[in-house]
């Protein structure tokens, strides 16, 4: 609000960029044009995690297997393949391979705390409707998301649909499925492991199929 309250405040010929990962902010503040940034695509984001696993032109045969698994784990997003090639350098295949296995399982903190900050500027009812759809919807049609969500947010949930989607957490895509980065599921998913980490039973919500089985066994 103070530095750039209104496009008039600046003079002709003015470039100010702007970046954000709410949408609803650039509309406040009258921005027009605007430009979605795209992830890596593979050949990129293999190149850029190449150098910073290896840090060397030369490419090890039996290291193309693990970086790929990272390029594929990370999406284009490039914060995700930084922090885990960063973390490979100068550790063996088995280790790498060890590390990826791990990431897949619980997400890196570094990681997951930046994914957060979105998360953590929505209201109560918003983070739960981004939670059901990380751990349970994504993919979903959206038409069939707002169905059962209807039946406990109401009709106040299509517009924290919208929210999330200002926020960049969801997408609605051409086909009209919800969906959402894989980093950003897996920050959701690990939310809710917290709520305990060894207790499947006290989550809020499980998606796993060896989670629910052993969590009905339990109750019968």
């Amino acid at each position: 609000e103070a530095i750039a309250g209104r496009p008039e405040w600046f003079g002709l010929g003015s470039r100010v960029i702007i970046t954000t990962r709410d949408k609803s902010l650039l509309t406040r503040h009258g921005v027009e044009l605007t430009y979605e940034v795209k992830g890596l695509d593979d050949e990129d984001a293999f190149e850029f995690v190449r150098w910073k696993a290896l840090k060397t032109d030369e490419l090890f045969s039996g290291y193309v297997h693990v970086l790929e698994r990272v390029v594929a784990y990370a999406s284009g997003l490039p914060l995700g393949l930084e922090v885990m090639g960063s973390h490979l350098f100068n550790k063996t295949i088995e280790q790498c391979k060890d590390a990826l296995d791990r990431y897949e399982r619980i997400p890196d903190k570094k990681i997951q705390t930046v994914l957060q900050l979105s998360f953590d500027t929505l209201e109560v009812e918003e983070k739960s409707v981004f939670l059901d759809i990380a751990c349970c919807f994504k993919g979903y049609k959206l038409t069939r998301v707002e169905q059962i969500l209807h039946v406990h947010y109401g009709d106040i949930m299509k517009d924290h649909i919208n929210v999330l989607v200002e926020k960049s957490l969801i997408k609605i895509n051409e086909s009209g499925q919800v969906t959402l980065h894989d980093l950003v599921e897996d920050m959701g998913k690990e939310i809710v492991r917290q709520e305990s980490p060894e207790d499947p039973g006290k989550r809020s919500r499980l998606w796993a199929s060896k989670d629910i089985i052993e969590v009905l066994k339990e109750n019968k």
